[in-house]
């Protein structure tokens, strides 16, 4: 049994996260179908489903999305645990019957979340700040949360930057998993006349980087402990 982990980008991936499930002894099934490779046809072999960030809008029509879309939606009737990363936040709203949209501001670099009530008592985020500045990069966002989900957390932006649907179906609109080098080829990566300031980014991801790796680390530990811990992968296993 193995994590499925989707990726969408050469430039964006599991990357930080990935690393740290691996570390903690997860197997791991990533496929990069923004290179053609093919997602399996069924989740008989997985116990877990994490898609990540791309430059794709959500409502793309690659070869991959509508496959992409059918085992997340797969993945939430089965009750396994998943988990959406910026565009796969906007990907599993789509499967789950919720709605997207261009945001009518976006986000790019450092702007802070607040947590909700609903946010403050998950465990997931237990030992994160009420408020305080993630890393976001995304010109789309969920406008409508899927029939019984709920949101943990907003930006000024962004309604929906953190959301749960039952307690093994996550999302969050942010970009936990990157490394310093990331943020820097991300901005190198923008069309020039994008409106982004590369410069302010680089100065705020200095100053905000060190305990932006803390606090992601803290969330990597619930991940992988708590909501895709590899003990209940064990008993699946033996049975």
């Amino acid at each position: 049994m193995s994590i499925l982990i989707i990726e969408h980008s050469t430039l964006t991936g599991a990357e930080r996260l990935g690393f740290r499930l691996s570390e903690d002894g997860h197997r791991l099934q990533v496929v990069r179908v923004h290179k053609g490779e093919q997602l399996p046809d069924n989740l008989d072999e997985i116990d877990g489903v994490i898609s990540c960030g791309g430059p794709q809008a959500p409502d793309c029509s690659d070869d991959w999305v509508d496959h992409e879309l059918r085992l997340l939606k797969e993945a939430d009737e089965l009750q396994l645990p998943i988990l959406g990363i910026c565009l796969g936040s906007q990907l599993l709203a789509r499967a789950l019957g919720g709605s997207v949209a261009k945001c009518s501001a976006p986000e790019y670099g450092w702007y802070d979340i607040t947590l909700n009530a609903s946010g403050k008592e998950d465990v997931l985020f237990a030992g994160q700040p009420w408020t305080g500045p993630q890393l976001h990069w995304h010109l789309w966002e969920v406008t409508e949360l899927p029939a019984d989900a709920i949101a943990l957390a907003s930006s000024e932006r962004c309604n929906n930057q953190i959301w749960m649907k039952g307690i093994h179906t996550y999302a969050v609109q942010f970009h936990p998993e990157c490394t310093r080098e990331t943020i820097t080829a991300w901005i190198a990566d923008e069309d020039p006349d994008s409106g982004i300031d590369g410069n302010a980014i680089e100065s705020e991801t200095d100053a905000n980087f060190a305990n932006y790796e803390r606090l992601t680390n803290r969330f990597f530990d619930a991940i992988s402990q708590l909501h895709m811990p590899v003990h209940t992968r064990l008993q699946r296993q033996r049975h």
